[in-house]
């Protein structure tokens, strides 16, 4: 009878009904329900370039030489020299192909050290090196984030991504609902702030760093030229509203000495300008902190 049972929860796959899994898929990430069942397919002779990771490739390609919006089956079949038609063997839709798309800039985020230990005194710190390295993948590769855009990192390295970023948040007693919440934001922060670097990039393509730096001070000096009276909150902030920290060598020392009260340093040693996507991450993961229980040494 024990022998009966035994047998019967083998075709089942368990107690709970649950298939068991296949030889040799222990630690395999299962895909998402509403993704696309794969059925592996032969190479073809005449096009054997095709394939899921070529046509990834070669959307990667469009981008960083046309820009996110020349994306299409159409455009992309060209690369391979063929029709759109031999594409769909391999990717359903555009869609589905922007999901690839994702999860590959993922993947590149991942170089380095993607799954650090938790440092009680630096975990701060780590999390804004996941988030730098993700950022600087984003504007290495054009408008790419676009496609991150309504779309939820699902695949097998954005899974890994976010599992990091959890390990570290709650690690230190972040509540749940915080952590959940705050690779969200995070995302949206990174990929409106890659969209709007690339936007000022093909807006002025041939501007150079004396052009930015004269523009800046023409708007400052618009800022400090409104009326006091009307606008009394401008015209004092008016350097400060395009970045400008003034003589930065002076800026460098009277900084504080604590790096956690430190503002976002400028973009470059010299510079000065604050570097905005630094001061920006800094105000959220000081956000962050904030939720926290207290520690007992405090």
């Amino acid at each position: 009878m024990a022998e009966r049972g035994r047998t019967v929860r083998e075709r089942r796959g368990g107690d709970d009904g649950s298939a068991p899994p296949p030889d040799g898929m222990v630690g395999v990430i299962p895909p998402p329900p509403w993704a696309r069942e794969q059925t592996p397919r032969a190479a073809r002779a005449d096009r054997p370039a095709l394939s899921r990771e070529a046509i990834v490739d070669a959307t990667f390609r469009v981008v960083d030489e046309e820009g996110f919006e020349a994306v299409s089956m159409r455009r992309l079949a060209q690369e391979f020299g063929t029709g759109a038609a031999s594409l769909y063997a391999y990717v359903a839709n555009k869609d589905e192909l922007m999901d690839l798309v994702v999860d590959r800039v993922m993947a590149e985020s991942r170089i380095g050290d993607p799954n650090p230990s938790p440092d009680p005194e630096q975990w701060l710190e780590q999390l804004k090196d996941m988030v730098r390295r993700s950022y600087q993948v984003l504007i290495s590769h054009r408008d790419i984030a676009k496609a991150f855009l309504g779309r939820i990192p699902f695949g097998p390295n954005g899974l890994r991504n976010v599992e990091d970023m959890l390990n570290l948040l709650r690690a230190h007693g972040l509540p749940d609902y915080i952590a959940a919440f705050t690779g969200d934001l995070i995302g949206q922060y990174m990929v409106g702030a890659a969209i709007e670097e690339y936007m000022w990039r093909e807006r002025y393509p041939d501007a150079t760093p004396e052009d930015v730096e004269e523009a800046m001070t023409r708007m400052s000096d618009y800022l400090a030229a409104l009326p006091k009276e009307q606008f009394p909150n401008l015209t004092a902030l008016a350097q400060l509203m395009v970045g400008d920290v003034g003589d930065p060598d002076a800026a460098a020392a009277t900084a504080p000495s604590d790096s956690a009260d430190a503002p976002a340093a400028p973009s470059e040693p010299g510079a000065r300008r604050l570097d905005r996507f630094e001061l920006g991450l800094d105000i959220l993961v000081r956000g962050i902190a904030t939720f926290l229980p207290p520690r007992a040494d405090d």
